[in-house]
């Protein structure tokens, strides 16, 4: 049996898996009984439960990949600049105010994924359905609960190890140590990567594969700095049976034409046409299924809110390695799907761009003047002795060039994917296992891959340092505005050299930054309730 994860409306498993009641599902069950003993009676009912277990990060406006929240709070670092007179939370969690009470966590949200893998696991050897697609379930929601255990860590650290149904264990537990929720992570990746298939139909898009299993696996790894395992796992990937590949055109990893590509790992599946408008990310069977991150990113005038903008350092590391002379652009590829900018202001040889409608860039800039002019300290770099003018393209909809296409209230603008691991992900996280290896000739092959790719000039290095520099800076380039920058600065840097970036690269609020800000502490409402948890150390 197939399911499509992007057609599935989560609130009817939901019910299901969580005991809730409604007029049609009463009508169709014994009300007296409890619902582990209906449900789970064949593959549908299975599948149906597997769905539920995707929706926690996919929610569009919620959840931790959604554009109101968690979108917002995990993009803190340098590279991403907010406006200020937005939603209190999101200033608060990037100019390091927030406190436990801060609104908007996703450590709920986190834990409805984990108890969704959690009632899976625990049921589905009670299901009639073929044995290894049993076993592919078993694996797929192995994934999933490492990677929301994988967000907990990162985010949290000391959190609860929950692996039983909260209705079959409800006593409260206190926190596990970190180290042993990432050993948690690391097992379950092993455990999904047993019996995930390497491909999937096109009626399952957005399913994970044993690529995905393996690729966080060994994001996993390095995380942990296990080098030697984090290199022998991502290096499969480079080879049959695994295809995956950088697409030729950058651009190519934010349209909605070219979802689904060979350098897509694992994407967020999104489409516009379920849902309505009515329901801001709650799990109903109206609830929106379509990628709203374009109505907050988007400049003004396009129909988004703009409430973010791309940080100061970020251009100007874009701008200190220009291409060799000859070159059909003056700067890296990627700058020119990361901004929108004027070309004629700093180059030429180039057209310069117009979207929505055929709006010029200094017609976006005018638009968006009134919110620029009102940050005090958002001045970018001068280029050829020009004032620097950007704005965020990366993830909005560029590609769309009808007035409005930012509005997330028209549902064609709402069909994008989210890339959450990318091929180009595999290769700098390799390159980095291999360069804490001594294996400076891997990490070199990986590393130029992505600099080919951006069109920059061949480069040698000379130990595994110099290559390290060159891995930290391509992070930075390659996954501007993606989420990534905060967690690897947090793991490469101690705090005091962390917060010494934060502050040369002019990020809002880094005087505040303390050792403390590594971690989003656990939120009041779950100190309130759970009496035996504890509160991360570090905000005691």
């Amino acid at each position: 049996m197939k399911i499509s994860i992007k057609k599935y409306t989560a609130a009817a498993a939901v019910l299901l898996l969580m005991g809730s009641c409604s007029k049609d599902f009463l009508d169709r069950i014994n009300p007296n009984k409890p619902v582990s003993e209906i449900f789970w009676s064949n593959e549908g009912e299975a599948q149906a439960a597997m769905a539920t277990v995707y929706s926690p990060i996919r929610g569009q406006m919620y959840g931790y990949y959604g554009a109101y929240t968690g979108y917002q709070t995990m993009n803190r670092a340098d590279d991403v600049w907010f406006l200020v007179g937005e939603e209190r939370h999101t200033w608060e969690y990037v100019t390091f105010l927030n406190t436990p009470g801060t609104a908007e966590s996703d450590f709920g949200s986190l834990y409805s994924g984990i108890n969704r893998a959690n009632v899976l696991l625990y049921n589905i050897g009670k299901v009639p359905m073929d044995e290894n697609k049993k076993k592919e379930l078993i694996s797929e929601a192995s994934f999933l609960r490492g990677v929301y255990y994988f967000l907990l860590a990162s985010n949290y650290g000391n959190v609860p190890l929950l692996l039983i149904p909260a209705d079959v264990d409800p006593e409260n537990k206190p926190s596990t140590p970190e180290a042993d929720i990432w050993k948690q992570v690391i097992a379950d990746f092993k455990a999904a990567k047993e019996n995930l298939p390497v491909t999937r139909p096109a009626a399952e898009a957005g399913r994970v594969t044993k690529g995905a299993a393996i690729a966080f696996l060994g994001k996993s790894l390095v995380y942990t700095k296990q080098y030697a395992e984090a290199e022998t796992e991502l290096k499969a990937l480079l080879t049959a049976p695994y295809n995956y590949d950088l697409v030729e055109n950058f651009e190519d990893n934010f349209k909605d034409n070219t979802k689904l590509n060979k350098e897509s790992v694992w994407e967020l599946v999104y489409d516009g046409k379920y849902g309505s408008d009515g329901i801001w990310g709650s799990e109903s069977p109206n609830s929106r299924q379509g990628f709203i991150i374009p109505n907050f990113a988007g400049p003004a005038g396009t129909g988004a809110w703009f409430k973010l903008a791309p940080g100061i350092s970020v251009v100007r590391d874009f701008i200190a390695e220009e291409r060799p002379k000859g070159s059909d652009t003056r700067f890296d590829k990627r700058m020119y799907t990361s901004f929108y900018w004027k070309y004629s202001d700093y180059e030429t040889g180039l057209t310069d761009g117009a979207w929505y409608g055929n709006l010029s860039f200094d017609k976006l800039w005018t638009e968006s003047l009134a919110k620029i002019s009102v940050n005090p300290g958002l001045v970018y770099p001068t280029i050829n002795g020009k004032e620097g003018r950007f704005l965020i393209k990366k993830y909005t909809n560029f590609f769309r060039n009808v007035s409005g296409a930012n509005s997330m209230y028209d549902a064609a603008n709402t069909n994008n994917n989210f890339r959450l691991l990318r091929f180009a992900e595999v290769l700098l996280l390799h390159a980095e296992a291999c360069a804490k290896n001594g294996n400076t000739a891997g990490a070199a092959a990986s590393l130029k891959r992505v600099r080919d790719r951006a069109g920059l000039a061949n480069k040698t290095w000379a130990n595994a340092d110099e290559l390290m520099k060159e891995i930290i800076h391509q992070n930075e380039l390659e996954f501007f505005f993606e989420g990534h920058r905060f967690f690897d600065l947090k793991r490469w840097y101690q705090y005091a050299d962390m917060k010494k970036i934060f502050v040369d690269n002019k990020k809002q609020g880094a005087e505040n930054f303390q050792a403390k800000h590594y971690y989003l502490p656990l939120p009041e409402s779950e100190i309130n309730t759970n009496t035996k948890i504890q509160q991360n150390p570090l905000w005691r």
